[in-house]
């Protein structure tokens, strides 16, 4: 048997300018700022980020010096995205507005993933979740989304049941 995993405890990136993107994960995002952490020169280099009672969901820090995070060794970014789940589908269209608010523009979506939402009609296996996408700062993929489907122990997504239904409804 594997690991016993709950979820993800906190994702970690390395940022340009610690500034601003302090401003933008708790102006644009909502973070809450848990503790900064100073580096070696006395300088704040890091802050732990949260959204609920957890002591951090989400880590920034400066990136050194010599490491340019805007442009990864060859063509190709370090992290696909990172997700942020908001309650229901009315938050949801709180964050589009409160984007639209900030002048943030979308990279994608507004979406509904899977055939539900014309996405993928020949793939069965989205989750039905509402989806915004959008860059921070540095160019890091982000992603609002809301009513991902829930996949229950030891039980196949989607089940075979709704599988031949949705194939029914899809090949038509």
């Amino acid at each position: 048997m594997g690991m016993e995993i709950e979820r993800i405890g906190h994702v970690g990136i390395l940022v340009s300018n610690f500034e601003r993107s302090l401003k933008f994960y708790t102006e644009v995002i909502g973070c809450k700022v848990t503790a900064l952490r100073k580096g070696p020169d006395g300088s704040t280099a890091g802050a732990f980020l949260r959204f609920d009672e957890w002591h951090h969901d989400f880590v920034i820090g400066k990136a050194p010096a010599d490491v340019d995070v805007t442009k990864p060794e060859g063509n190709h970014r370090l992290i696909q995205q990172i997700s942020f789940v908001v309650k229901d589908r009315d938050a949801f269209l709180n964050a589009l507005a409160h984007l639209h608010s900030h002048g943030i523009e979308l990279v994608n979506g507004p979406l509904i993933h899977g055939p539900e939402g014309g996405q993928q009609p020949d793939n069965i296996i989205g989750s039905g979740s509402r989806s915004v996408y959008f860059n921070d700062p540095d160019g890091n993929r982000l992603e609002i989304y809301t009513e991902s489907s829930k996949v229950r122990n030891g039980e196949e997504f989607p089940s075979p049941e709704i599988a031949a239904a949705l194939k029914a409804y899809t090949s038509r």
